[in-house]
């Protein structure tokens, strides 16, 4: 297949009218959701990317792709099959989708998305971030949990990537839906490897490829149960743990040398049943084909082999988890880029990443967005100083702000100077900004948050841990593309964001 488009290239079409970018009639008809800027909302992964179009009659979420296996079109067809057939093709669990082989322009030439209904609710990461003080709300939660990991396994099915951004949560948790389904396994693809390997904070250390069969998300769900009754148990240990959409407790660090980690340690200290948790270490340890079904794992009944000692080779007290270990590196499903290095960042621009840096300067004010003729409020976080006339910047657009205010959610403020933190999304395009201080004007690399529960403030100890664990490969530097059409921020003032709190 010709290769792919980049993130720019999909970004650059989007801006375009639906009809010349959609090929299927009923995108072409539609409209594109944009963000504060005025341009076309993104939401990104490893391997694709989504864009949210309103039509007519429904909504849409168009998955675009960045890396596809070349089997792909086959793959879909018999995940279509499957799940539009006899008792699945109402099954509550799946969104309606539908893959188009030629279903966007882009560069004057078509391209495969898949056309999936848009499901309204909050991915499972947002979900128990949201609720993770709620021991009934997570106890709902962790029941359907359990009956869809039963529905799956009586149909066959493994959906391939189980993990917090791909399961959709409303009703209090008590309804649940699975999207992306790239690397599902249906019967019909006996016999094939997996075109991926999932995320691998929440995959077993010894999968690969050869492992595609019905029995696939096992781990991902004794997994999920697990991190879910110990949060239950013990609320805390959600920040304890740095616990975000990438990582409910536990790291793929930890899953590798569970007898090592610092996690497994901590936990071994204020778990209720330590059995549970010495179950789940000898399900890491022992080889992929031991994994039990989750049923029986669940059950009461089912005990380790033998109590296990966690003695991670590191200091940790009550309050803070410190990690020197070098043996025992940080594992990332995405590359690590410091963000407090602009040349390493705008390497990675059009790339999904795992950022980290100490911020150098919180700039909080409102300014006129896109077409929007309103003072908005922005919180712009800046890992650079600004007197270089380049830097990086994670920005919190007004729809960010405006609802954590509503929300009564914490934002970040000046006290956040100093403070690491880390983030998990994608680099945009360079921006050039006009600057009184900066004649050829101000160039700025940036992420955009889409919720408050990506950005998590670390320890000094555990930032440099995880940098020092994945450092950024020498990939060969691209040659992205420059916006200059991007609305320019003014000057504002805590005080303005202060007022919209008493609105």
């Amino acid at each position: 297949m010709t290769d792919l488009p980049t993130l720019e290239d999909y970004l650059n079409t989007a801006q375009r009218n639906a009809k010349s970018v959609f090929l299927d009639m009923e995108l072409a008809s539609g409209s594109l959701e944009l963000n504060a800027l005025g341009l076309p909302r993104v939401r990104s992964g490893n391997f694709a990317i989504i864009f949210k179009v309103r039509c007519s009659k429904k909504t849409y979420a168009v998955r675009c792709f960045l890396h596809m296996p070349s089997d792909l079109k086959e793959r879909y067809k018999n995940i279509s099959d499957t799940l539009h057939k006899g008792e699945l093709k109402n099954a509550n669990v799946f969104s309606d989708f539908t893959f188009l082989e030629k279903g966007i322009v882009v560069n004057g030439k078509p391209f495969p998305i898949v056309k999936m209904e848009w499901i309204n609710g909050l991915t499972l990461g947002e979900f128990i971030n949201k609720h993770h003080n709620d021991s009934a709300t997570l106890t709902n939660l962790k029941n359907e949990i359990r009956i869809l990991q039963s529905y799956l396994y009586d149909k066959q099915i493994a959906h391939g990537d189980l993990q917090p951004g791909n399961l959709i949560v409303s009703k209090d948790g008590l309804d649940l839906k699975l999207i992306d389904y790239d690397g599902m396994f249906v019967p019909g693809l006996k016999g094939k490897k997996a075109s991926e390997l999932g995320h691998s904070n929440f995959q077993h250390p010894e999968r690969n490829k050869d492992n595609f069969h019905s029995f696939l998300d096992w781990f991902g769900f004794i997994q999920l149960d697990v991190s879910l009754t110990f949060l239950i148990e013990n609320p805390n240990l959600w920040d304890l743990t740095y616990s975000d959409e990438e990582g409910i407790l536990f790291r793929a660090t930890d899953l590798t040398k569970p007898l090592e980690s610092k996690i497994f340690f901590e936990l071994s200290k204020q778990v209720v049943n330590i059995n549970k948790l010495d179950a789940f270490t000898e399900v890491c340890i022992n080889h992929f084909s031991s994994i039990p079904n989750p049923k029986h794992f669940y059950s009461n009944t089912f005990r380790a082999k033998k109590n296990y000692t966690y003695k991670p080779p590191f200091k940790s007290t009550e309050s803070t988890v410190y990690t020197v270990d070098k043996s025992n590196p940080y594992l990332s499903d995405y590359q690590i880029v410091n963000g407090n290095k602009f040349p390493e960042t705008n390497r990675f621009i059009g790339k999904r990443v795992e950022i980290i840096g100490k911020v150098v300067d919180v700039r909080e004010g409102k300014s006129q967005f896109g077409l929007d003729r309103r003072l908005r409020p922005y919180i712009y976080l800046d890992m650079d100083e600004l007197k270089k006339g380049k830097l990086f910047r994670i920005k919190f657009l007004p729809d960010i702000v405006e609802g954590a205010i509503l929300s009564g959610s914490s934002l970040p403020n000046k006290k956040w100077i100093g403070k690491w933190i880390t983030i998990t999304e994608t680099i945009q395009p360079k921006n050039i900004l006009n600057h009184p201080s900066f004649p050829s004007g101000l160039l700025e690399i940036f992420v955009l948050v889409n919720n408050l529960n990506q950005v998590k403030v670390l320890s000094e100890s555990e930032a440099r841990y995880r940098l020092e664990g994945n450092k950024a490969k020498l990939e060969p530097a691209s040659k992205p593309k420059t916006f200059t059409n991007l609305p320019k921020k003014l000057p504002g003032n805590q005080s303005i964001i202060d007022r919209i709190k008493k609105l």
